[in-house]
């Protein structure tokens, strides 16, 4: 992915298939999904970038909620 595929309309897209995963009770998907969108973000639109925030955000809520899950314990 070059620097110009990384649009506002991408990440959009990408979290909201996140957001999906993590809906459909996917949550190893979904953590992995937000992860990799993080650290794309932070490469290219810096470190502190609020969207790279939002997306380790849903990696600690889908960790979260996976652990609470009838497999937990």
């Amino acid at each position: 992915m070059s620097d110009q595929d990384l649009t506002s309309a991408e990440v959009e897209r990408r979290m909201a298939d996140a957001a999906q995963a993590e809906e459909e009770g996917r949550f190893r998907d979904a953590t992995r999904l937000y992860d990799q969108l993080g650290k794309d973000i932070q490469a290219r639109h810096g470190r502190f970038d609020a969207r790279a925030i939002d997306a380790f955000e849903g990696v600690a809520r889908a960790i979260r909620k996976g652990a609470a899950g009838p497999a937990a314990g």
